[in-house]
């Protein structure tokens, strides 16, 4: 019987780091791929790691997940910044945006005179982008390690156009959700898609591994101008998940067995329903109780918490009226809020309901949602994908209280 120890070898040759960043990025790139439009094209290693192009606009995009945090001197950050001037150089037909994907969060610079004020170059890199004196971080760029050739295009551009060809055309997404996380979101969506089109959840994981493996052969091909997927294909995949090919006189006799059954059968309520587990409450619509005990105290530090981070968490025994403060809390705001409730469901469930409730929080044009009776927290399943919808909210402005037992 072959002996169970792993070989050794020297770790140094190991490869794992890049192999993680590459699958990182076939993730990212499905996803990209089922968010495209009919009239859009998702370019695989062409412009970047991934590109859309459509009506005269080409949206790169480059993917890292490193865990490591980035400044605006980091390896990664100059280079991104140097590729979009190439891209812009090289495309000046299309409308260039170049948007930086990573895990990793935004740090400090070393130096005082590569911050913005006190803060970090690439968190006031947003701000400025919208108004503001741009002399500190023309300074910090300058003494940056950019090329030449990206320092005299930004020196060429007064305020004004730096803002709008260089500031808002490159995005520095930072402490974007891990692999395991984007493999979740990835198949949530999936089975969104194919339960629309009468498939069912359990051929899910068939037509993802189909979808990334198709990706995987594309990125390699050698022919650049075949390194590109369409909406038309996506579509594709997803047929060949939700129907089965059968031949016409074996369709027409299980056909004729189907309808006799069904014919002898008696009417009857089943009370099932094929609904999925997500669902979105308006709040507005659920009446508070007629008498409230006077908690404004309470309710204003839970207000200062939302304004300041934009989640709050209501923790307590059952009785203790954290719906109704949720609720209260909600129309204190204003606008829409949302909440969903998770009452009773197993950890496999809750998980799966967060992360429904993170991709469709763009879809529904929410000012906030409520979670209430989240259980399992504890649960590694759970917290990543509370994890995600934390950083779903955060990026789509969606104020989020949740509430739980102690």
């Amino acid at each position: 019987m072959p002996s169970k120890k792993t070989p050794l070898g020297n770790p140094s040759r190991e490869a794992i780091d890049s192999l993680r960043g590459y699958v990182y990025q076939i993730y990212q790139s499905a996803l990209a791929w089922i968010e495209l439009k009919d009239d859009e094209l998702l370019y695989l290693e062409v412009a970047e790691d991934f590109a859309k192009v459509a009506k005269g606009e080409l949206e790169a995009v480059q993917v890292k997940e490193t865990a490591r945090r980035v400044t605006i001197n980091s390896k990664d950050i100059i280079a991104t910044i140097n590729s979009f001037v190439e891209l812009q150089e090289k495309n000046p037909n299309l409308k260039v945006t170049l948007r930086h994907l990573t895990t990793s969060t935004i740090g400090k610079e070393n130096k005082r005179e590569h911050r913005i004020g006190d803060a970090p170059a690439l968190v006031a890199w947003r701000n400025l982008a919208k108004a503001g004196d741009l002399s500190a971080l023309r300074r910090a760029l300058d003494e940056s390690k950019l090329s030449k050739k990206t320092k005299d295009f930004v020196k060429s551009l007064n305020d004004e156009d730096l803002r709008e060809r260089l500031l808002k055309r490159i995005h520095f997404d930072c402490g974007a959700p891990e692999s395991q996380l984007i493999a979740r979101q990835l198949n949530s969506r999936i089975s969104k898609l194919l339960i629309a089109r009468g498939g069912v959840h359990s051929q899910t994981q068939n037509c993802v591994d189909t979808i990334l493996i198709n990706l995987l052969k594309l990125s390699i091909t050698s022919n650049r101008d075949e390194r590109h997927v369409d909406r038309s294909s996506l579509e594709e995949h997803l047929e060949a998940a939700t129907h089965v090919t059968l031949n016409r006189d074996v369709f027409e006799t299980q056909s004729r067995l189907v309808n006799k059954v069904l014919s002898a059968a008696k009417s009857s309520e089943t009370g099932l329903s094929s609904a999925g587990l997500f669902r979105l409450s308006p709040v507005a619509e659920t009446p508070l109780p007629d008498a409230l005990a006077s908690r404004e105290n309470d309710i204003l530090q839970l207000q200062q918490n939302l304004e300041s981070v934009g989640l709050c968490w209501i923790a307590g025994a059952a009785g203790m009226g954290k719906t109704v403060s949720a609720r209260v809390l909600a129309l204190k705001n204003g606008s829409d809020w949302a909440s969903i409730n998770l009452r009773g469901q197993s950890s496999e469930q809750v998980a799966r309901v967060l992360i429904q409730a993170a991709d469709s929080m763009k879809d529904f044009g929410l000012r906030g949602l409520i979670v209430d009776d989240l259980g399992w927290v504890m649960e590694p399943s759970v917290l990543d994908s509370l994890h995600y919808l934390v950083h779903s909210a955060d990026r789509s402005d969606v104020l989020l209280v949740l509430n739980s037992s102690d």
